[in-house]
């Protein structure tokens, strides 16, 4: 082949490539690697109709996925005999000259395919991402048996600027915007000056200490997002309910509420945790010293609720 042309490359678990100057040539040893039979006949048709060539393969060696191989694509279809079935179907589109540094990049993960997409990653990275779908769906589903998980959850290869924090930051202001929100819901200014019931160097390692930086290489998927946002929305809900009536049946939806809270820690990121505290223990001790905190600001909710209970039966006419 000729220096500078462009060739395609693909990769089968996100290691192996497999390159060859026709597209269609490429994909179709990814789907005979990823065991789609349809696909891959569907591109071995495309591939006859190129050459002029239709019926050649019908009389070719069978591979052991039972698809016709074709020694001109320079990836054999033997391949598939040492893949797990997982294959990235999508393609790129390299120059030649390129071709080996971007095979060892990307077999590094330290640099995404020109296609715009997400960084190749690895089996370990794959099986990372399936148990954290898993996992995000069992802590939600504990407290919302309906809820269906339509995020992918998979790794954009994006990053924030500022990091990720191990303990959402949301749970700063929770206790205020649960207040606030019931008092805008009666269109009765809010003047009960609810403050968060964290003391200041726990909010100040919350919001600038506690926070993991990832690189694009690194495997980091937001799933913390998801389940906090949804145990905040249940647990406000229910302190909603019990602003506007107090009852037994509130109290225990409450408790039982905050109990999943703490015991899933639905308010820290694990993948962040574990990024941060790395084997350092000092860091390991400050992040369960702050959790801590957390824990008991949620647990004793009743108490710090009560003043802004007072203040509402107040302005409503309700005092006791």
């Amino acid at each position: 082949m000729a220096s500078g042309h462009l060739v395609w490359v693909g990769f089968i678990d996100g290691l192996l490539p497999v390159v060859g100057s026709v597209k269609e040539a490429v994909e179709w040893v990814l789907a005979v690697a990823a065991d789609k039979k349809a696909l891959a006949d569907e591109k071995l048709k495309v591939i006859n109709g190129r050459l002029g060539q239709k019926g050649k393969y019908d009389k070719s060696s069978r591979s052991s996925s039972g698809y016709a191989s074709d020694s001109s694509t320079s990836s054999s279809s033997s391949t598939s005999r040492f893949s797990s079935g997982q294959a990235a179907m999508d393609v790129a589109s390299v120059p030649d000259t390129n071709l080996k540094d971007f095979i060892i990049e990307v077999g590094k993960g330290k640099v995404r395919p020109p296609t715009g997409g997400p960084p190749v990653r690895s089996k370990t990275d794959q099986k990372k991402m399936q148990d954290t779908r898993e996992t995000t769906l069992r802590k939600i589903l504990r407290i919302n048996q309906n809820f269906q998980l339509n995020d992918p959850l998979a790794d954009d290869g994006k990053r924030s600027r500022r990091g990720e924090h191990v303990i959402n930051n949301g749970v700063i202001s929770f206790y205020h915007k649960v207040v606030d929100d019931f008092m805008k819901a009666t269109h009765i200014p809010n003047t009960l000056g609810v403050e968060s019931p964290l003391d200041n160097d726990t909010r100040v390692a919350i919001q600038n200490d506690l926070i993991a930086h990832f690189d694009e290489d690194e495997l980091y998927i937001n799933a913390n997002a998801l389940i906090y946002g949804e145990y905040s929305r249940v647990l406000k809900q229910a302190l909603t309910n019990w602003l506007a009536a107090e009852t037994q049946e509130v109290v225990g939806d409450v408790n039982r509420f905050v109990q999943a809270m703490n015991e899933e820690e639905a308010y820290v990121d694990w993948l962040a945790r574990d990024k941060y505290i790395g084997n350092q223990n000092a860091r390991r001790v400050r992040v369960e010293t702050t959790r801590g905190q957390v824990v008991n600001m949620f647990t004793n909710w009743q108490q710090y609720f009560q003043a802004a209970k007072t203040g509402i039966n107040t302005i409503f006419g309700q005092g006791q």
